[in-house]
């Protein structure tokens, strides 16, 4: 930034000569993260190289305006929004409609993921009994748990990752929201184990800086005021990959998930993973190595997917694209930004 370069602001009184600084600069001097001060900017198609950001929430996070286009996609006019980040140096190699709200799809789980990694993540083997997790809407992904099975929190993780099973989902929002029942309860009143960890999970994403995010289910079926942006799902899912079991998940492309059913028997059943570029359907770019990620999709949302992938020199980067028109056309996009990765 030309005014302000690196300014920790720690104290009320330290942040107001800050500001009397800004407001000394012109709008094309700084650069917010969620959004420019002028929001009729144009941005050139140029490579961008470096970036003038004010660091609101932490310097190795990489802070975008709502479009930074640094090469044209083919399919720009098919999706909602679309960027690229680069994990090593916080950078922005592409973003489109980045800090735009959209409705998330089964992104939702990686809040749900990471609020349960955050609480049980060295509790991942304990069994737990299944409640009453139906959903009654139709043509949604899921397991087939029933009341009174018994299965571990680490497989409900895997089924919600790699299968993205809404009924897993569920299950894990309606343990960890009881589990909290009892430092809560007074202050909730009477609400249910969902609608506890619905607000946990918003909670959640305020402390990371979400400020285009809210939830209102752990699965991410369509519903009211339920949305969030690509930007905020870099967020979450980047806080998701310091933990080795979230990475060990999304990469695997298919696995046995074995637990006892409610009838005493052990039902043994295979999942695989939903995306393409981990189960085989689709091949990454030449140079590019995907580590995983997460897909979602319903009516309202399109088809999303947000993934960690490296390329030849190592480095590490986060792509996202929500509101594809049609699985062919995310791939084509992902491909598109992953290959601006390896230019």
């Amino acid at each position: 930034m030309k005014c302000i370069k690196n300014r920790k602001l720690y104290t009320v009184f330290s942040f107001l000569p800050a500001l009397f600084i800004l407001t000394s600069c012109t709008a094309s001097d700084i650069e917010l993260p969620y959004g420019s001060m002028d929001n009729n900017q144009s941005f050139t198609l140029n490579p961008v190289d470096e970036y003038d950001t004010l660091p609101l929430f932490a310097e190795d996070i990489a802070a975008v305006s709502d479009n930074l286009i640094s090469a044209s996609l083919s399919e720009e006019d098919s999706v909602f929004s679309a960027a690229i980040y680069n994990e090593d140096d916080a950078g922005v190699l592409y973003s489109l409609n980045a800090t735009a709200k959209t409705s998330p799809a089964s992104l939702t789980k990686l809040m749900t993921a990471l609020i349960i990694f955050e609480k049980y993540g060295d509790r991942l083997d304990d069994v737990i009994t299944i409640g009453e997790v139906s959903i009654k809407e139709e043509g949604v992904q899921r397991f087939g748990l029933k009341p009174g099975d018994r299965i571990t929190i680490r497989q409900l993780l895997e089924i919600t990752l790699i299968q993205s099973g809404n009924d897993a989902a569920l299950a894990l929002a309606q343990y960890a929201g009881d589990s909290t029942a009892g430092s809560r309860l007074e202050e909730d009143g009477e609400i249910t184990g969902e609608e506890r960890f619905v607000q946990m999970m918003n909670e959640r994403a305020e402390s990371l800086g979400c400020t285009g995010t809210h939830f209102v289910n752990p699965h991410g079926l369509d519903a009211a005021e339920h949305y969030s942006t690509a930007y905020d799902q870099y967020l979450i899912f980047r806080q998701l990959l310091v933990y080795p079991d979230f990475l060990e998940m999304i990469n695997t492309p298919s696995i046995q998930i074995s637990y006892n059913a409610s009838d005493g028997t052990v039902k043994t059943k295979t999942i695989t993973n939903t995306d393409m570029f981990v189960n085989g359907g689709k091949d990454a770019p030449e140079g590019i190595t995907v580590t995983g990620g997460k897909t979602g999709s319903t009516s309202s949302a399109g088809r999303c997917l947000i993934l960690l992938a490296h390329n030849t020199s190592g480095k590490s980067y986060i792509a996202v694209v929500m509101g594809a028109k049609d699985e062919e056309t995310l791939y084509n996009t992902l491909s598109e930004l992953l290959k601006i990765a390896d230019s």
